[in-house]
């Protein structure tokens, strides 16, 4: 096993919550000591200063097809499964890629939870269409605008698609540029001259493209742009939602005016490639989510769907029933039948995380082992791991909360709530990221699931 950073989540928020109380009362000197008194006495209240930690599990996203099973170049699907450390894409990952894809490509939301790969789940299809746009004209023009709420997001997908570009030996043929305002006037002027295959930019910046006349028509001149990329879309509510649509419908309308001066005409089937339908696309991992309501999951999903196709037809300009929702997918967990609760809820003492074999007598008590056990069945065998990553890839959930959840278990219900916290709270001893192991508040000892990054998943039964 290789070593391990570990980090108490737990113990992190009562230090920091302990040093804010801490400068609060130092940097508060109040003349009235009744005022003071009161301050004091309000910081040990539990809950003043901060709430509690939410605590979220990995979610297990079902395999779609391989990348190179894709209607993607080759060099481009290779690049994709040495970065994702897969063969395959995840099941919302194939369904986009291939839907804004294929002859009935329409208007798409990816909604899908933090670290899902929602950004591949667009980008894949931006960059291929921006590589078959390169091999046919050979002719700088848009093929892509990607909006996003702020530069700091815009610059992290800039170095993604620089460095697929590189990855698969497009770069040069394709290119990639974004408009801020750190854009200078020789940039501006470049871009002018050679618009780029992809334009990343933020809806204040495109604000100012439109009304600059000479960046706006140069730009935009003899554009092929098929898709239209709104990141993060669940920012854009209220007032800001509604300029934001307008922004959008004037876009619309100046890349439909643009100048078309090279190759304007060309034959009726090549129609709808040299001049594409714009095809908005939004993501999000919080714009609607199915709940664990009591209604049945179909009803669920066509709930959400409703109100995601409203939303985005709303922001877009779109017919509702013309978009297609994309949500995230499970793969069903397989829970060991040796796995169980221990009559009396333990209470080991705080683990180090970095040293397995405390990790390996903490797991023992925690699932009823005998002493002797194995690490790895160990871990197999701790039920609460195994439930709480269960409730926890749902949502979000506190301490009290998880407390809550493993007392209503009919093991737990006659048990003291303190020795439940105390047992719970065990499993915060630490989280921990290694290649090969994890030790964290929801999930077991066990392999990475090495297609994503490193993130950890449970063992299999």
């Amino acid at each position: 096993m290789e070593s391990a950073v570990a980090l108490h989540p737990i113990r992190v928020l009562e230090r920091v919550t302990q040093e804010y109380s801490d400068y609060l009362q130092s940097e508060f000197r109040a003349k009235d000591p009744a005022l003071k008194a009161a301050l004091e006495t309000a910081l040990t209240q539990p809950l003043f200063l901060a709430q509690e930690p939410f605590f979220q599990a990995h979610r297990p996203f079902k395999a779609g097809q391989r990348w190179h099973d894709l209607p993607i170049d080759a060099k481009l699907a290779h690049a994709l499964q040495q970065r994702s450390r897969s063969d395959s894409a995840y099941l919302h990952q194939s369904e986009a890629i291939a839907h804004l894809l294929s002859p009935q490509a329409s208007p798409l939301v990816v909604t899908t939870g933090t670290g899902s790969g929602k950004t591949e789940s667009f980008l894949v299809p931006v960059i291929q269409n921006a590589i078959a746009d390169a091999v046919r004209y050979k002719k700088s023009g848009l093929t892509a605008i990607l909006i996003y709420p702020m530069n700091a997001l815009a610059n992290d997908q800039l170095i993604r698609i620089q460095s697929y570009l590189q990855e698969s030996g497009w770069k040069g043929s394709v290119t990639v540029a974004q408009y801020d305002r750190g854009t200078t006037q020789a940039q501006r002027r470049e871009l002018r001259q050679n618009p780029p295959s992809i334009l990343l930019t933020n809806y204040m910046m495109l604000e100012y493209l439109l009304v600059r006349p000479a960046d706006r028509d140069d730009i935009f001149a003899n554009h092929r742009c098929k898709f239209l990329v709104l990141d993060e879309v669940h920012t854009y509510r209220g007032t800001l939602g509604s300029n934001i649509a307008l922004l959008i419908r004037r876009l619309q309308s100046h890349l439909a005016q643009a100048r078309q001066d090279w190759r304007s005409t060309v034959p009726d089937d090549e129609q709808p490639i040299r001049y594409p339908s714009l095809i908005p696309i939004g993501t999000s991992a919080t714009i609607k989510s199915v709940s664990s309501s009591t209604l049945p999951q179909a009803e669920q999903l066509r709930l959400r769907d409703e109100a995601v196709q409203d939303f985005f037809g709303k922001l877009a300009g779109v017919e509702p029933d013309t978009i297609k929702v994309i949500g995230e997918a499970l793969e069903a967990i397989q829970v060991p039948s040796k796995a169980a609760y221990p009559p009396v809820p333990a209470s080991p003492e705080e683990v180090d995380v970095t040293d397995l074999e405390a990790v390996r007598q903490a797991l023992c008590q925690l699932g009823g082992q005998p002493a002797n056990t194995p690490l790895e069945q160990a871990a197999q065998r701790t039920k609460l791991l195994w439930d709480l990553n269960s409730w926890l890839i749902r949502a979000p959930m506190s301490l009290s909360q998880i407390v809550d959840q493993v007392q209503e278990l009919p093991e737990r219900q006659q048990c003291d709530r303190n020795a439940i916290v105390q047992e719970v709270e065990a499993l915060g001893s630490g989280c921990s990221f290694t290649r090969r192991c994890s030790w964290c508040f929801a999930v077991a000892i066990a392999p990475f699931d090495s297609r994503r990054m490193a993130v950890p998943s449970l063992p299999s039964p």
